[in-house]
């Protein structure tokens, strides 16, 4: 047989085979051209090849849907799905889907076992709380509180606890916890950029632990700087931890959209010095995550998840080894002058 028989005897085994499937795509905007080879690939693998106007649609309807899934949410998709009958030609749809950051959390709760977080407090945080003699005169600020692990050991210890959670199941868990305990702890359950209106003018310290790594823009670290330097007693201190660049590394836009989509949002110091600028807080410690806690938890309490190491190394979101990763995420500790 001639090659051009082949060929064209392959091309009707195509035309008459039929196939149907469907891809979900995290919704990064970045990864435009990388989707819609890998569309067009599954495509020409069931034998339906497009034209360069079909491949331009695919491509617009494509741009399209992912920048609505991604402002959405970070939680969010595309599900590209596909029929090709036999001896007709192929039919694609396009449909964004997603998650709010509450929802996202609510549903780890319906589908995961506990410990969601870990059993044991933040290493980091833990040493900061017991740089206070008297724990009764330190009150505590926690910013996305989520199961209590740290806002019910600081209770523990004495510590006035006011926690801000927006997922409801969270809030629930740590007030009826709380309640059990006879703890000091206060929950108010929103979205912590509401208001500070109910919030306390003294704090001596204010924690944000695995919440940063949800932010979509310097906008909302400028706004917890601007919290901290509120509502922060003189020499009160404000801690977090953030996946930051390593030095020489600037995250393209794809970077940054797949690391919100894993639950690991990007900066570097030069955007965290902006967001701090003119505030009077100053930087007193920074600390890679993944070594202190290592050192400092209790042992046998590293690590806190089976999925931790590797997420505080960026390994999340880069395929690497821990020391090609050029993201890691560190504890940065700011406190306002006396």
């Amino acid at each position: 047989m001639t090659s051009a028989a082949s060929e064209g005897l392959l091309r009707r085994v195509h035309w008459r085979a039929a196939a149907s499937g469907q891809l979900s795509l995290p919704a990064v905007p970045g990864m435009l051209d990388e989707y819609v080879a890998m569309c067009t690939g599954v495509f020409a693998n069931v034998g339906r090849r497009f034209s360069d106007d079909e491949l331009a649609h695919l491509r617009s309807v494509l741009e399209g849907e992912l920048a609505q899934a991604f402002a959405g949410s970070p939680r969010s998709h595309v599900v590209v799905s596909y029929t090709a009958p036999i001896a007709g030609a192929l039919d694609y749809h396009v449909k964004p889907e997603w998650w709010t950051v509450e929802g996202a959390y609510e549903n780890w709760v319906a589908t995961r076992q506990p410990p969601l977080f870990g059993t044991e407090p933040d290493a980091r945080i833990w040493t900061l709380a017991h740089e206070a003699a008297e724990p009764s005169g330190c009150p505590v600020l926690d910013i996305g509180g989520g199961t209590g692990r740290n806002a019910l050991a600081l209770a523990r210890r004495g510590h006035p606890v006011d926690v801000v959670e927006m997922t409801p199941k969270f809030a629930e868990q740590i007030r009826t916890e709380a309640t059990a305990g006879g703890l000091d702890v206060r929950v108010i359950q929103r979205d912590v950029f509401t208001t500070i209106n109910d919030l306390r003018r003294d704090y001596r310290l204010i924690l944000l632990s695995e919440v940063v790594s949800d932010f979509r823009s310097t906008r909302q670290l400028r706004a917890i700087f601007e919290l901290a330097t509120q509502c922060l007693d003189p020499g009160g201190q404000l801690v977090f931890n953030v996946h930051l660049a390593r030095n020489g590394y600037l995250p393209d836009d794809a970077a940054r959209q797949f690391g919100q989509q894993a639950y690991t949002s990007i900066f570097t110091r030069g955007e965290l010095r902006a967001a701090a600028s003119g505030l009077p807080l100053h930087l007193v410690g920074d600390d890679s995550v993944h070594d202190y806690e290592q050192a400092h938890l209790p042992e046998g309490s590293w690590p806190p998840t089976g999925w931790y190491a590797n997420w505080v190394s960026g390994l999340d979101v880069f395929a690497v080894s821990r020391e090609e990763s050029p993201i890691e995420m560190r504890w940065l500790v700011y406190r306002k002058p006396s």
